[in-house]
C-alpha cells in the first residue's frame, strides 16, 4: 500500500501494518510521519525499540538479529535509518526477505532522507509496500504553503489574519522546519485566538537572528562573520541539531541541483520553480552556485555527514565546532 503523508494518521487509526517505509526530503514531515508510527506502535504494545543506522559497511545481518525472538516475548519496533535510500544489493535482499515473512510482533520502520525515483520504484521498496505501507513525502509547493501554514496554526488554536500567512510564507520560503519553529513561537507567545500582523512581526523581530533559515542564508552567501554569530546564538539556545542540519543540507542540495541544471542548459526560471526557490532567495542561490565549486559542495556534504555523526556520538569532536568549520570552508 502506498500513502501520502497526510493520509497516514487516518490509516494508523484503523490499525498497524507490520512494515512501514517512509521516504522524502522534507526533514520535518519525515520526522513527523515516523513519530506518528512510533507513537501508534507504542500504544499497541510495541514497547521495545532497536535503532539501526545504515552507513557504509553496515552489516545487514544485524537486521535479522534484531528481529530474532526475544526471551521476554515483547513486541518490538526496529527503527532502521537508511539515509541514502540505497541499501545496495545485500541490503535490498535483506529487506525483500523480511517483507516476505514479517513477524507480527515486530514492526519494521525504514526511513530514508534521500528519496529519488530509483529508490521509490525499486524492487526492495515494492516488496516492503506490498507487505505493509510505503509513505512518500513530497515537498510542499509554493502555492500550497499559505494553506499549510494556516492549517498548522489552526492546530494550535490560532486564527491568523489573511495577511499573516502571506508574511510567513514570504519569510519562510518553503522551509517547513523554520515554519514550524515560527508557529511554535507564536503559539507560546501569543496563544490561541486571532493572530495579527503586529503579533507576527514582534515574534519575527525577536527570533529572526537565530534560526536555522538565517544561518543557511549566511552559509550560502559566504558571510562568515554573521554565520558564526548566528551559529553561536543557536548553540546558546540549545537548538536541536537534526532540524538545523536538515535545513543546511537542503540549501546545499538546492544549490548543487541549480548548478547542474544551469550547466545542462535548462531555463533559470523553470529551474527555480521546480526547486521551489522563492524570488527572495534566488539571488543567494544563483550567487552561491557561481561561487562554490563542485569540489567545495561535496566537501561540505561530507562535513555535514560528520556533524550528523558527531551529534549522535558516532564520531569524535564537537558538532558546533564543525559547523563553524563548515561556514569557514564555504566562505573562502
Amino acid at each position: 500500500m502506498k500513502l501520502r503523508a497526510e493520509q497516514l494518521a487516518g490509516h494508523l487509526q484503523r490499525g498497524l501494518a507490520p512494515v512501514y517505509l517512509v521516504g522524502g526530503e522534507e526533514p520535518l514531515l519525515l520526522q513527523e510521519c515516523c513519530d506518528q508510527i512510533r507513537q501508534a506502535a507504542h500504544e499497541q504494545g510495541f514497547v521495545e525499540r532497536d535503532l539501526l543506522q545504515v552507513e557504509r559497511g553496515f552489516d545487514w545481518s544485524e537486521l535479522a538479529q534484531a528481529g530474532a525472538p526475544s526471551l521476554f516475548a515483547t513486541r518490538k519496533i526496529i527503527d532502521l535509518r537508511l539515509r541514502t535510500g540505497k541499501p545496495g544489493r545485500e541490503g535490498g535482499k535483506a529487506l525483500t526477505e523480511w517483507a516476505a515473512a514479517p513477524d507480527p510482533d515486530t514492526l519494521l520502520l525504514v526511513s530514508c532522507e534521500q528519496w529519488d525515483k530509483g529508490s521509490r520504484t525499486s524492487k526492495w521498496a515494492a516488496s516492503l509496500a506490498k507487505a505493509g505501507v510505503q509513505v512518500d513525502i513530497w515537498p510542499i509547493k509554493a502555492q500550497e504553503l499559505p494553506r499549510w501554514l494556516e492549517q498548522r496554526m489552526h492546530q494550535h488554536g490560532m486564527q491568523p489574519e489573511p495577511e499573516v500567512v502571506r508574511i510567513l510564507a514570504d519569510r519562510l520560503e518553503g522551509n517547513l522546519l523554520a515554519a514550524q519553529q515560527e508557529i511554535d513561537r507564536l503559539a507560546l507567545i501569543r496563544g490561541a485566538g486571532v493572530v495579527s500582523v503586529d503579533d507576527v512581526m514582534k515574534v519575527v523581530a525577536n527570533s529572526s537572528r537565530f534560526d536555522a533559515f538565517v544561518l543557511a542564508e549566511h552559509m550560502l552567501s559566504g558571510n562568515l562573520q554573521e554565520g558564526l554569530r548566528v551559529a553561536a546564538g543557536l548553540k546558546r539556545m540549545d537548538t536541536p541539531l537534526p532540524p538545523l542540519l536538515g535545513a543546511l543540507l537542503r540549501e546545499l542540495k538546492t544549490t548543487e541541483a541549480f548548478r547542474l541544471a544551469m550547466r545542462g542548459g535548462e531555463q533559470e526560471a523553470m529551474v527555480f520553480r521546480r526547486l521551489n526557490v522563492w524570488q527572495n532567495r534566488q539571488n543567494n542561490v544563483r550567487n552561491a552556485a557561481r561561487r562554490l565549486t563542485t569540489r567545495k559542495l561535496f566537501s561540505a556534504f561530507r562535513t555535514l555527514s560528520l556533524i550528523d555523526r558527531q551529534s549522535k556520538g558516532r564520531a569524535p569532536g564537537d558538532p558546533w565546532q564543525s559547523i563553524d568549520s563548515l561556514l569557514l570552508q564555504l566562505s573562502a
